[in-house]
């Protein structure tokens, strides 16, 4: 009940509120993640807009300086070298470092320019010294078919993106194929070095400075990180620090995700600017769910924190009040089942004095009444089961007696004095263990007892029979029911033997079967037919007379073993007894199943 009661407080409370409240929970996250995500998205326009505004100028200024005379002189002062001339001449060099600074190097974010003619001869110039790209390095570059493609438009490269092009601070590149102003024949090539501290402005507009909670990273379509506002992750790989949850070929959008063991919102968008020579480029940008989510996150803590102390106290009103009640209900059925199984100690705490307390007394009560008429049935019991027994111990004397004084008798007859003497001696030692006030001896006693039954029996049935005993050392001290064994082997000598033409043979034998111990008594006689040996099952009620069960005509035979039977049930219960195991013309086998202790029974 208690069970059924909990689990209804379950279903009917505590799931509701709990699914309520992730409801709430999970269409708040949503709302936030959509306004949030929209919101983003209007900044990573404007971003967007603005770095187009700023690859424009940067293509813009390359491509007016392109078709000058001056920098159009320069290829073809350089075609007009021999192919065998490695270098310009010094006036050449001077005349070109000086037109390039003049021309190309006055806008600011250049660094440095490398012109090369289509023989691969190069002239390089810039603000900082350090070697240029080898011509070599470019032609075998997979920019460099890109670069053919689109014939004359601007390429730009960003940082690490080629493993040709040295990766510098924020480095970016655009080369381009030049042409002549006049024919439009193919002059050369020329690569333009860029820093955009202009990109840090960009950022900052949008206060995402290095405390801020926004993180905008700049990334080709392979997730290669150009540009990272916080500057920790450039050359990274966006792909790996999202992996399976960034696709950056999917459109713009935004999703939760962990960044860094930090629950994020994620925004991508397409930067689009495929014209101004910028490929497949796009824009990520992560913001911490906390600065996401702001106030509306701790206000939904503060309901969720309302909702759990609600929930307590509502398990302290169950657990204090109604649990109490079920809880008498369930000791009550606990202890009722205890008095069902026969615990008639089992009594309830009374406590207080209100209507649970009453309850409990009258149980109380009842229990002990039960318990003072089962006593009294026992003890009635008792008496029966023990007048029972003395009288199965009386019929099997006599009949023991009866043989006995028989086979003397016949001896005397034939004036063997000294065998009467022996079989006499022997019978004094059987009566002395018969008469002996207690019901259970050792198992060695048994089988002494056995033993002078058996040299006895050898005076009367004159090499008619042998036997054998083999029982265990160390089950030598069990105790059993005395005068147990002897009825067998006498059912064995006076019904198995008698028609037989041979020497007959019993065996005993002990074994230890772990809680029980075993006694088989086999004699290799004539056998029981199936038709007598259902006659020999032993009573199952103490109230069925025996000749009741064997027949009038077999009473005296089945006399002994079914009392050999009955006594073991009686006294050891239901579990324990006498098994026949027999087959007409292959002998018999009869096993004694008796408990495994060393003492005596009180």
């Amino acid at each position: 009940m208690n069970k059924k009661v909990f689990i209804g407080f379950l279903m009917f409370i505590i799931i509701p509120l709990f699914v309520l409240g992730s409801a709430v929970y999970t269409v708040s996250q949503q709302l936030i993640e959509k306004k949030y995500g929209d919101l983003t998205e209007v900044t990573l326009q404007a971003i967007s807009r603005n770095m187009y505004y700023m690859f424009k100028e940067a293509n813009y200024f390359s491509d007016f300086w392109m078709v000058k005379e001056s920098i159009q002189g320069i290829y073809r002062t350089m075609d007009d070298v021999k192919p065998n001339e490695e270098v310009l001449s010094s006036y050449d060099l001077n005349t070109f470092d000086t037109l390039l600074r003049g021309s190309i190097l006055t806008y600011s974010p250049i660094q440095n320019v490398v012109i090369y003619n289509n023989s691969g001869k190069s002239f390089s110039a810039g603000r900082t010294s350090g070697s240029s790209l080898p011509w070599a390095d470019l032609k075998k570059s997979a920019a460099f078919q890109q670069i053919e493609e689109l014939n004359g438009s601007p390429l730009w490269i960003g940082p690490s993106e080629y493993k040709e092009f040295a990766a510098g601070h924020r480095d970016f590149y655009q080369a381009r194929l030049v042409k002549d102003f006049w024919t439009m024949d193919n002059r050369g090539y020329m690569l333009l070095r860029f820093r955009f501290n202009e990109l840090d402005q960009i950022f900052k507009s949008f206060k995402t400075n290095v405390e801020s909670s926004t993180r905008y990273l700049l990334v080709n379509n392979s997730g290669l990180i150009f540009y990272d506002n916080k500057q920790s992750l450039e050359g990274a790989n966006v792909l790996q620090l999202l992996p399976n949850k960034l696709d950056l070929q999917l459109s713009n959008h935004s999703f939760q995700s962990n960044f860094q063991n930090e629950k994020s919102l994620v925004s991508l968008y397409h930067l689009n600017i495929n014209n101004m020579g910028v490929q497949n480029w796009s824009v990520v940008s992560i913001t911490s769910w906390k600065y996401v989510a702001g106030e509306i996150e701790t206000i939904m803590t503060l309901v969720a924190g309302i909702t759990f102390v609600c929930i307590f106290f509502a398990l302290v009103y169950n657990l204090v009040f109604v649990r109490r009640i079920i809880q008498l209900i369930l000791r009550m059925l606990s202890s009722m089942k205890r008095v069902e199984r026969g615990d008639l100690t089992a009594r309830m705490v009374e406590s207080g004095k209100d209507e649970t307390s009453a309850l409990a007394r009258g149980f109380n009560s009842l229990v002990a009444r039960l318990e003072d008429l089962l006593e009294e049935v026992k003890r009635q019991q008792d008496r029966k089961n023990k007048a029972e027994l003395m009288l199965l111990q009386a019929q099997i004397k006599p009949h023991f007696l009866f043989n006995t004084l028989e086979s003397i008798n016949v001896l005397a007859i034939q004036n063997q004095g000294k065998k009467v003497s022996q079989m006499v001696y022997r019978l004094g030692n059987l009566l002395r263990i018969g008469m002996e006030s207690k019901e259970e001896i050792t198992l060695k006693q048994e089988l002494e007892h056995l033993k002078s039954y058996l040299e006895i029996q050898e005076f009367r049935f004159e090499d008619q029979f042998q036997y054998q005993i083999e029982a265990p050392s160390e089950l030598l001290d069990v105790y059993m029911l005395k005068l147990t064994l002897q009825p067998l082997v006498e059912n064995s000598l006076q019904h198995g033997f008698e028609p037989i033409a041979y020497k007959g043979l019993i065996t005993i034998k002990v074994v230890n079967e772990g809680e029980r111990i075993g006694i088989y008594v086999t004699d290799d006689g004539i056998g029981i037919s199936a038709e007598k040996l259902a006659k020999f099952h032993y009573k199952t009620e103490l109230e069925t007379p025996i000749h009741e069960i064997i027949g009038t005509n077999e009473e005296r035979r089945g006399l002994g073993v079914s009392n050999v039977a009955d006594r073991i049930r009686i006294q050891y219960g239901a579990h324990y007894g006498l098994f026949i195991c027999s087959q007409e013309g292959m002998g018999t086998t009869m096993k004694i199943v008796i408990p495994n202790r060393k003492g005596a029974s009180l």
